[in-house]
């Protein structure tokens, strides 16, 4: 088997993208959508596995801010093993580029079942995510915030504490899988500013709430137990996501959550949006029990894998 770099006038990757959407039922143009956004915005490249100069696999690779990307990894029915040599060899060629923390795919749930064999030989594991919109042609009605807190939109005076409180309400191990920038102050920081700039999708500080404990720290200086960060989303064109909530631990259990995630779906419908998205891990059942009585339907699961190649404070 051999293992190419897909480049024009060279193999096809035209028969093993319909293989691919064919096999899992994702719609004709479903896996050459994933290719075309995966190398417009991430530069990434693709590898296609030969047998007698006919492809028989292909995996899309891309690298960006320290961690090492797998969008598609496919091989024909009639050719297993090609999964995991393209893997192999992805992984390889991300590592080489340069220093890695981590590697991680996130794929079509139903693909990522027949590929969590592959990925767990190469010492992955694996977060059950979901994607959740909610519609914002009625918005929601105005929650209030529970007595001694009141609700704002962000202030860049509050990176630091908002720094601070994603450390502490992202403390868990799936949490930490997903974004190990985490488990560092200055990490945490850098992570969020990376939001704020856009790396996410266009940051829409109007939209992102956040709680403030009044008089918790004395009149002039309210505490941040609290926050929604949002974006415009990339990928759907008029809708909202919410790349972010969390309520400090001494706060919760007060409809602060609610009182946020409503605030700012109605920011967002304010500003003309049809709908807000969020991500959410499928084992957190009390977010997805917030969500799903707000009205957030559940649209579509996925598997994230993950590998840690070096530890977060290197």
């Amino acid at each position: 088997m051999e293992i190419v770099a897909a480049a024009p006038g060279g193999p096809s990757l035209e028969a093993v993208l319909q293989d691919y959407a064919r096999h899992y039922g994702l719609g004709q143009d479903a896996a050459l959508n994933l290719l075309v956004e995966a190398l417009a915005s991430r530069q990434a490249r693709a590898l296609l596995a030969l047998e007698a100069g006919r492809p028989v696999g292909a995996v899309v690779l891309s690298r960006r801010e320290g961690e090492g990307r797998i969008h598609l990894l496919h091989a024909l029915a009639e050719a297993p093993a090609a999964r995991d040599a393209l893997l192999e060899r992805a992984e390889e060629e991300l590592a080489g580029s340069g220093e890695l923390t981590r590697l991680s795919a996130t794929l079509p749930f139903s693909v990522g079942e027949v590929l969590e064999e592959t990925f767990s030989r190469r010492g992955y594991r694996s977060i059950g995510r979901g994607r959740m919109v909610l519609s914002l042609d009625t918005p929601p009605a105005e929650v209030a915030a529970p007595a001694g807190y009141r609700l704002q939109p962000w202030q860049d005076e509050q990176i630091s504490a908002a720094a601070a409180l994603m450390q502490e309400i992202h403390a868990t191990q799936d949490d930490l899988a997903l974004y190990p920038e985490l488990a560092t102050p200055s990490g945490a920081e850098g992570l969020l500013r990376r939001c704020l700039a856009g790396g996410f999708g266009p940051f829409d500080p109007a939209s992102s709430c956040i709680a403030l404990a009044e008089g918790a720290s004395g009149p002039a200086r309210p505490l941040l137990v609290g926050l929604c960060l949002a974006v415009w989303h990339p990928g759907y064109p008029g809708q909202g996501f919410i790349l972010d909530l969390g309520v400090s631990s001494a706060h919760r259990r007060r409809g602060l959550g609610r009182a946020l995630v409503v605030a700012t779906a109605r920011a967002f419908a304010q500003a003309g949006a049809r709908a807000l998205g969020l991500a959410v891990t499928l084992s957190n059942r009390p977010a997805l029990s917030l969500y799903e009585s707000l009205g957030f339907r559940l649209e579509e699961r996925f598997l994230v894998f993950h590998r840690p190649l070096l530890p977060p404070t290197a």
